[in-house]
């Protein structure tokens, strides 16, 4: 007999309240450091703004140009079983995407169409959860030393008593220079997305009633870059934006009506207006459901403020990382005549861990679009790439809250969030300013082979008639010259900076300024003028200057890149090189997984069978290694998409594996005098791999590479024995 409403008791070590991407990588995160998790969304399908339900797709800190800064860490190992499982971005599949990864972690227990209800909560502690299934008619109380608010909205921490802020703090609260001058109670509002398909035949569209009419939304359009056509599609249509002068929150019912109107408005418009070639046009899906930028913002611990984010500025506690732009929108939206946008370039910067919770709610950790940021700051922070690592970040601090019987507050001593930071790095996650130490047991590394040519062979050339960069090692420019071609002698103007990892449009930072003389021909520039003693990366601007141009290779030589300013489109500029000896298998033992000052990157000769071997200085257990592969850390890897994609989002799209990874390779054991054979990974397309086997004594491991997914270069930034 069911009886209507009966109450279940669910008891895990953690709650998340919030299953879009900072709540499906806080709950992996968690689970994987061998916690149990009760994972609630209230809707049926994972993702939030990136499902099906929504279809936002996913950015972060390279959309927002900085190079070898794709977000990795377990929302990369969801790109990348994304880009191997489904190349052509389909939104529906991205679902089951999350839905697997979530479902391999036994630890985690999911409900989904399940809605938070209640908190109950006494001095600062969270007691429980109610919630109720949406689609039946079941009641949950969950039980949990730890709670995660992953809700977006914040309702367990604003129902807990937490400290928030809707709307933009003036400029005096942070003295931020792109905050008003007084408190202004609006936000960002939110978009309805759709997307249409051609037919081979004419398609008729009769609108709703309730669609807004042609002449209506014709008055609309055009004002602030506001233009459709019958080529957009998708997340062309962001700019439809409504609700940043209402309650995002409590009005979202009437939010939703109005963006449906426009919605429908604008594709009426586009198929009947008669001002586009749209006979054959269909529309195959909208939204029904508002993907929303903004609501309440939390203080938290520390608030991180705009003026951190443009003074790069470096915390002890360091978490995750962001590099979206100052990414500012209109609060009335749509109906604005002003910019549909005003985006900022920023440097790659650290957020810290004390913006995911305050000492005032001891057993509460916030993550995703509610962290604590200024509203100015969260005009980058609210992307969803960097919404999922603070999703990671969050998760493990839970994890260790619960391992260890700590409470929020106790996040706040090093030696506590230390150990948080040395698990995030074992996650594959950046943290700026953050640097693991060296591997203090004594390993001697022995490569079968390293690097020693430029790969690929010549194949046309960048013009420089735009602002160009060239992005490479200082370390490395100090060996290194860059061919430059000029119709004519020519007197070139040069800028330059230095920073851990550079943006190609950020005005961030301290510029040099130089002149290049250049002959008519081919002129090799010696990049050691432009290298420095400390290693950083060096970003070389050549000036815009008509007849000059950079010849370029078909293979690319990792960590280092070229491209105009202003576009995502990267090449690989011709170089001469004199040594390649920073692309050592000293690499692989640095401490580091991926570029930062340095490429830290071993690549291999051009063998069929590159090897490594570790030797360690004694024997000793080992159960593991883990393996850091090249992926491509400059090109965006997006969840979803369509088949066009306008030129105003400057964005090169990746289908498929990056060549660079390695697809086969088999690991060895030395016992006695043999190398015995202890594992084969075949068709691997994770970045970050972890090998297990049964536990042996060893002193020494052999590795042996099979195969990459193109590339004739092995490349690995590191390996760690377990």
């Amino acid at each position: 007999m069911t009886h209507p409403g009966k109450l279940v008791t669910i008891t895990a070590d953690i709650t998340i309240a919030g299953g879009g991407l900072a709540g499906v990588c806080a709950a992996i995160a968690a689970a994987r450091q061998g916690r149990t998790v009760s994972l609630i969304q209230n809707r049926p399908v994972l993702g939030g703004n990136s499902s099906s339900e929504i279809r936002v797709w996913t950015r972060g800190s390279t959309g927002g140009g900085n190079l070898f800064s794709e977000e990795m860490g377990i929302l990369g190992e969801l790109k990348l079983a994304n880009q191997y499982k489904n190349p052509e971005g389909n939104p529906i599949l991205w679902d089951e995407i999350l839905l697997d990864a979530v479902y391999q972690e036994h630890a985690i227990s999911l409900f989904l169409n399940t809605l938070v209800v209640d908190v109950a909560h006494q001095d600062g502690h969270i007691q429980s959860l109610t919630a109720l299934e949406i689609n039946s008619e079941r009641r949950f109380q969950f039980l949990s030393p730890v709670y995660v608010d992953a809700t977006g909205d914040g309702f367990i921490a604003a129902s807990a008593g937490l400290s928030y802020v809707i709307g933009k703090e003036c400029n005096g609260t942070y003295g931020e220079e792109h905050a008003p001058e007084q408190f202004d109670p609006t936000t960002q509002g939110c978009t309805i997305l759709m997307t249409f398909i051609k037919r081979d035949r004419p398609v008729a569209f009769v609108p709703p009633s309730y669609a807004y009419p042609i002449e209506y939304i014709e008055k609309l359009l055009n004002n602030g870059g506001r233009m459709v056509s019958e080529k957009s599609n998708g997340c062309d249509f962001w700019w439809v934006e409504f609700g940043g002068q209402k309650d995002t929150i409590n009005e979202i019912a009437s939010i939703t009506l109005e963006l449906k109107r426009l919605t429908l408005g604008i594709y009426n418009y586009i198929k009947n207006s008669g001002k586009f070639d749209a006979d054959t046009l269909e529309l195959n899906w909208t939204g029904s459901l508002p993907g929303k930028r903004e609501s309440r913002r939390f203080v938290t611990e520390y608030v991180l403020t705009e003026t951190d984010i443009l003074q790069n500025r470096t915390f002890n506690d360091v978490a995750f990382h962001g590099g979206w732009y100052l990414d500012f929108h209109p609060s009335e939206g749509i109906y604005s005549k002003a910019d549909f946008c005003t985006q900022i370039p920023v440097d790659l910067y650290g957020i810290p861990l004390r913006c995911l919770f305050s000492s005032q709610r001891d057993n509460l950790l916030v993550c995703g679009r509610i962290l604590g940021a200024s509203h100015a700051a969260f005009a980058s922070t609210r992307i969803m790439d960097t919404c999922a690592l603070s999703g990671q970040a969050a998760g493990t601090a839970a994890s260790v809250l619960v391992s260890d019987q700590l409470k929020t507050p106790d996040l706040l001593d090093k030696s506590v969030y230390a150990r948080i930071q040395a698990l995030l790095v074992e996650g594959d996650m950046l943290l700026p300013g953050y640097h693991q130490e060296t591997i203090s047991e004594n390993i001697h590394v022995e490569a079968s082979s390293v690097i020693d040519g430029l790969p690929g062979k010549e194949c046309g050339a960048l013009s420089c008639h735009r602002d160009c960069f060239l992005a490479i090692p200082t370390e490395l420019a100090a060996v290194s010259s860059l061919f430059l071609d000029a119709k004519q002698e020519a007197l070139l103007q040069v800028s330059y900076r230095y920073a851990a990892l550079p943006s190609r449009n950020s005005k961030q930072g301290e510029w040099f300024h130089g002149m290049l003389e250049l002959k008519q021909g081919r002129t090799s520039v010696d990049l050691a003028r432009f290298s420095r003693k400390e290693d950083a990366y060096l970003l070389l601007v050549l000036h815009a200057s008509h007849g000059v141009s950079i010849p370029l290779v078909n293979k690319d030589l990792v960590g280092v890149l070229c491209g105009l300013r202003d576009s995502a489109t990267y090449h690989h500029p011709l170089l001469s090189i004199r040594s390649f000896v920073s692309y050592g298998p000293e690499n692989l033992i640095n401490g580091h997984s991926r570029p930062y000052n340095r490429a830290h990157i071993w690549l291999s000769g051009k063998e069929e069978q590159p090897t490594i071997r570790l030797n360690l200085e004694k024997s000793r257990s080992i159960t593991a290694i883990s393996l850091f592969f090249d992926c491509g850390l400059s090109e965006e890897m997006v969840s979803s998409r369509v088949a066009d994609v306008d030129p105003h989002h400057n964005i090169q799209l990746r289908s498929g594996v990056s060549p660079n990874l390695v697809r086969d390779f088999d690991v060895y054991v030395r016992i006695g005098d043999e190398d015995v054979l202890v594992r084969r990974i075949r068709d691997n397309y994770q970045r970050h791999v972890m090998v297990r086997f049964e536990c042996c004594d060893t002193a020494s491991l052999l590795i042996r590479f099979l195969r990459t997914h193109g590339s004739e270069h092995t490349g690995v930034y590191a390996i760690r024995i377990h």
